[in-house]
């Protein structure tokens, strides 16, 4: 075949391939840790990224480069001593790419879900401000999506403002889906995806989703822009307000 491949001449490949599936494994956890709260420390800010990957993907942009920007967040508020007013959580999620169990599960733990009976309200649901979500890939942040919450924007606009050099510009009153911010909208809750630069490549979902193909001084500036973000939301007077039915 090597010499085949040589001539450049045409070669057909034939492959069977066999799969099985099963329940191999019937429990997933998620991942949390927190910087505590001071006078509001009763009260929520949130980030997270999921930590799961497709079978035989090395998970380098689907979603290491997300977990590591969210990491590097909560690093950069502790190194700097930051006393946020209300407690910061960060959440890596477990079950994303099988249909965002692990958030799903934990929204409804915590918060609750007012448009179910069965789940109803949780305590939580009055005390989280905002969850800010890392997915689609490990591109430059532009912007953030409000997710049709039209009261967020000003502050957005605001918080954005020391990080227009580097492209941070855009304030989408679109929402997307997908990933793990979702069930925090559903139930009515402020949650957000940054906005990014679409990157080349293999992607996710490829067994060809490594490291060296990361930018990582993209990663480095998202990641300070998210812990901008979150700490400005752990110290506002008010909790950020919630998209209007």
């Amino acid at each position: 075949m090597y010499r085949i491949l040589e001539r450049d001449l045409p070669v057909k490949i034939e492959i069977e391939i066999r799969t099985k599936i099963g329940k191999a494994v019937d429990k997933a956890s998620n991942v949390l840790g927190e910087i505590p709260g001071s006078d509001l420390k009763d009260e929520l800010v949130m980030l997270g990224a999921h930590f799961d990957t497709w079978h035989a993907s090395p998970n380098a942009s689907d979603n290491t480069s997300g977990v590591a920007v969210m990491l590097e967040a909560m690093r950069i508020l502790k190194a700097v001593s930051a006393k946020p007013r209300r407690t910061i959580r960060i959440a890596l999620w477990s079950g994303e790419e099988q249909g965002l169990h692990g958030s799903r599960e934990y929204v409804y733990k915590h918060f609750g879900n007012p448009d179910d009976p069965e789940v109803g309200i949780k305590p939580g649901y009055e005390k989280l401000s905002a969850y800010f979500n890392q997915d689609y890939g490990p591109g430059q942040y532009r912007g953030i999506y409000l997710q049709g919450n039209e009261g967020v924007r000003q502050a957005f606009t605001s918080w954005m403002k020391p990080f227009k050099d580097l492209g941070m510009t855009t304030v989408s009153l679109r929402g997307v889906g997908s990933t793990d911010h979702v069930y925090f909208d559903r139930v009515g809750l402020p949650a957000f995806q940054f906005l990014q630069d679409r990157v080349g490549g293999t992607g996710g979902h490829t067994n060809l989703d490594f490291y060296d193909t990361l930018p990582i001084e993209d990663l480095k500036k998202n990641a300070v822009i998210v812990a901008s973000f979150v700490y400005h939301a752990a110290m506002t007077e008010k909790r950020l307000p919630r998209k209007q039915k």
